[in-house]
């Protein structure tokens, strides 16, 4: 105690004697300094302590230390011992966290929702036996297991504390509850999240969601369950459609921050409200402009969600025939106004082009669009389409759509005329930032896909159009070339031949002109001129320096939400009001029953009863085991390979055909999952 209070004494001491020295003077300006003046404060001061130490000797810098060091010769201090601080109650949902005594909840429901997600992960179900304002209780399902826990309400709060928990089950491991009553779609929800949050780039849906969740926790998960859980895991990675509606002004001005030439435009109605918006890349507008064929093609397609609405697209195709997105629309419905608009956004963003086509489906709203926005533009209809209206109408007849494909591709007047006549003659929901942020990052992946892959080709055609010109290549097979002159050829094949002229271009059967490949004429007039290289004949849209500079400029990404910059002069953008449906008849759901109509019973799948489903079946099921391989008891001489496993496998369907009527044996066919995939 003395030698302790001595050294109390002496800490006192050297603050009076020594109230400043070179530690406090740096760690006091640290914070006010920036790094360089810190610095040199730093290297200042000890210099000047270096210069007062000059022409001093060993024995008086010894004497000087004495003098002012009241801690010289004095034993070194003992450390302190390292405090021991209990753990505090906390509540987190994490994959790895557990419940334990003490651990308090903010309310019954986060308690609740604790023990469900807890029971989901773990397999096993469990009961309530007292639940009140005050208390919760619950223990495990099966009968004769030590499985319990008790929570408390801390007065006067709504906290709940956990008082007496027992984690360990003695029921048996082997059986499970393949319909899990605490499996709601918070829980799978929140499990689901996890996963996304991993792999944010693949698009779940609700087949592969409910096959995954099947395989990780070993329960039934139907599409509409995958579909719930996937909505509750998308507004907890990128929050509610109201919050993403309320966002859509700073993603806008962000993506034209970090893409130069993007083109976006928000419209809103007098309260705020959302009406629709559009969305162009930089990138992909200026290649289309400059290396692409000048043929859009135009859609809308209906969306789902809490909102609707309607998605309008405009895409183009390259050099490889493969799809390149121009532009995006979202709107509340698909009307001449909002085509109009939507147009009008696309015409600022190409200007003039010239021989620009549209090819879309047969919509008026889309046709007078056009023509009020583009009225030098050409404007041909979709082939499937049409297509599609005629196999609705007549039927699907085979012979109707070989037809139907050979006149689409009739080049000729007459070709066209000959096939027209007999083909006429036979008759045959929506967070909408995450939905444009998916076809930004597509157009991101496709630019940077298939800009690795033209760099690794050296051909001068791309890969479609050689297959293309292979093609036609192959039909020239005992064709024949007459000469007319230096540049005008004839050629005889089995129908109606062609007339090629090189120095304009130009073939009689039109394919050259109308595709911008050479046909087989022109083929075999280069065959006929010694020559075998095709690709210079096909224009610059077809050829692989072109294809390579259409994705040389990249998609840039975005950082991360908080990293946003949010100006301050920002609109505001509240959900729409959809105030008329989509297209389309509602499904009625109150059918009236027709006379002598015999109702439908319905039947549990797993066990043949009449007063429950799949979902509600209290039976259990072991848990899957692999099965030794049996062989066949049968010995012949005659009885070899084929007939043996044709026997075994015989035996294996009776055997799992009675285990499945008598609902105590069901396959599970779920393919394994790994949450470090």
């Amino acid at each position: 105690m003395e030698v302790f209070q001595g050294l109390v004494e002496h800490i006192e001491a050297a603050k009076k004697v020594v109230p400043y020295n070179v530690e406090n003077i740096v760690s006091d300006n640290v914070e006010d300094y920036p790094e360089e003046e810190t610095m040199a404060l730093t290297d200042k001061t000890f210099s000047d302590g270096e210069e007062s130490n000059e022409g001093w000797s060993e024995d008086e810098f010894t004497h000087g230390k004495k003098a002012s060091d009241i801690f010289y010769g004095m034993p070194p201090i003992l450390d302190c011992p390292d405090l021991i601080v209990e753990p505090k109650p906390f509540h987190s949902l994490g994959p790895n966290d557990d419940m334990f005594v003490r651990q308090t909840y903010d309310n019954k429901q986060q308690l609740i929702f604790a023990l469900s997600l807890k029971a989901t992960r773990e397999k096993f179900q469990f009961k309530t036996k007292h639940s009140n304002k005050n208390r919760y209780e619950v223990y495990c399902e099966i009968e004769n297991c030590s499985w319990r826990l008790y929570a408390k309400r801390l007065d006067p709060t709504d906290e709940f504390e956990i008082r007496t928990f027992n984690n360990v089950h003695t029921c048996s491991s082997l059986q499970i509850h393949p319909n899990h009553k605490h499996a709601n779609k918070k829980v799978m929800g929140t499990i689901l999240h996890e996963i996304m949050g991993k792999t944010r780039s693949k698009v779940w849906r609700p087949n592969e969601i409910s096959r995954d969740l099947n395989a990780l926790l070993e329960i039934n998960v139907d599409y509409k369950q995958a579909w719930r859980a996937k909505q509750y895991a998308m507004e907890l990675l990128l929050g509610s459609s109201e919050e993403c509606f309320a966002k859509l002004p700073i993603y806008f001005h962000n993506r034209k921050r970090h893409n130069p030439g993007t083109v976006a435009y928000i419209q809103t109605d007098s309260e705020d409200c959302f009406e629709c918006c559009f969305y162009a890349i930089g990138s992909t507008t200026r290649a289309f402009k400059r290396f692409c064929r000048k043929v859009i093609i135009m859609d809308g397609a209906h969306l789902k969600g809490a909102f609707k609405g309607t998605i309008l697209h405009a895409v183009a195709m390259d050099g490889n025939n493969q799809i390149l997105p121009l532009v995006h629309g979202i709107c509340k419905k698909e009307s001449g106004l909002t085509w109009t608009w939507f147009l009008e956004k696309l015409y600022e963003c190409l200007g003039d082009c010239q021989e620009l086509t549209f090819v879309t489906d047969r919509a008026d709203a889309i046709r007078v669009s056009i023509e009020n926005v583009f009225p030098y533009a050409h404007h041909g209809l979709c082939a499937f389409h049409i297509l599609g209206n005629i196999v609705h109408k007549f039927g699907k007849i085979y012979k109707t759509k070989v037809l139907f494909w050979r006149l689409v591709k009739a080049y000729k007047r007459n070709v066209f005329e000959e096939l027209w006549y007999r083909f006429s003659s036979t008759r045959p929901q929506m967070p909408i930032i995450p939905l444009l942020e998916f076809f930004r990052r597509l157009s991101q992946e496709w630019c940077y896909k298939r800009r690795i892959e033209g760099g690794k080709r050296s051909t001068v055609l791309t890969e479609w159009a050689e297959k293309v010109v292979s093609k036609n290549e192959e039909r020239t097979t005992g064709w024949s070339v007459s000469g007319v002159s230096d540049a005008l050829y004839e050629v005889h094949d089995f129908k109606h031949g062609g007339i090629v002229d090189l120095r304009q271009e130009t073939c009689t059967c039109k394919y050259w002109e109308g595709t911008g490949l050479p046909c087989g004429h022109v083929i075999m007039v280069l065959k006929h001129l010694k020559k075998s290289n095709f690709g210079h004949l096909a224009i610059d849209a077809y050829k692989m320096e072109t294809y390579r500079s259409t994705y040389e400029e990249p998609v840039y990404p975005l950082p991360e939400p908080c990293d946003w910059e949010i100006p301050a002069d920002m609109m505001v953008v509240k959900p729409p009001i959809m105030d008329t449906c989509q297209a389309g008849r509602p499904r009625n759901r109150n059918r009236i029953p027709s006379q002598g109509e015999e109702p439908i019973i319905r039947r549990c799948s797993r066990c043949d009863s009449t007063t429950h489903n799949a979902a509600s079946c209290p039976a259990l099921v072991p848990k899957k085991q692999k099965k030794a391989r049996k062989t066949s008891t049968t010995s012949s001489s005659n009885t070899k390979g084929k007939g043996k496993r044709t026997q075994e496998t015989l035996e294996t369907h009776g055997t799992q055909e009675t285990r499945w009527a008598s609902g105590t044996q069901r396959e599970d066919y779920c393919s394994t999952f790994d949450l470090n995939d």
